[in-house]
């Protein structure tokens, strides 16, 4: 048997004294540009400033280099690059996640944005016309009250 971690699931109260039980994904999101993006909060490990970074020659364009993480080495990717945004992000903020299997991978970010708790019932795949950004790192979009939460698919991203 296992048990629910508590931040799984938020407890509605309901009339007449019933409980109903809704589960709930943890997200941490991040600006950038005008985009905002978020990776369950699972997948990330901490987030950094002033990061050092050293150049690998011939790597991929979308990566920086590479990090000293506590004595484990980590490569840092710039995300706009990879996402094809129109943005050049200073290495200031980033974001390590880690992917089921692999070796943690550092984003560069511009801004790191709350930490919400969305409900899955409620995403939607990503729309047609989404402009400015490679949509197929997209794997679903959530709407909030005044934006459209982006989120992001780290298995294509770390990947490929």
């Amino acid at each position: 048997m296992e048990l629910a971690k508590k931040e799984e699931f938020i407890i509605e109260k309901k009339e007449k004294g019933t409980i109903a039980v809704s589960n709930t994904i943890t997200v941490v999101t991040f600006y950038m540009g005008d985009f905002l993006f978020g990776i369950p909060a699972d997948k990330v490990m901490e987030i950094n400033k002033e990061i050092d970074i050293t150049p690998v020659p011939l790597s991929d364009e979308h990566i920086l280099g590479i990090m000293n993480l506590r004595g484990q080495i980590i490569t840092v990717m710039d995300l706009a690059k990879k996402l094809k945004i129109d943005l050049r992000v200073t290495p200031k903020l980033n974001l390590i996640v880690k992917d089921e299997g692999e070796a943690p991978v550092s984003f560069v970010i511009e801004e790191i944005g709350d930490i919400l708790e969305i409900s899955p019932a409620r995403l939607e795949k990503p729309p047609e016309k989404l402009e400015g950004i490679a949509k197929e790192y997209i794997k679903n979009v959530y709407q909030l009250p005044d934006k459209l939460l982006l989120i992001l698919d780290l298995e294509k991203i770390i990947q490929e």
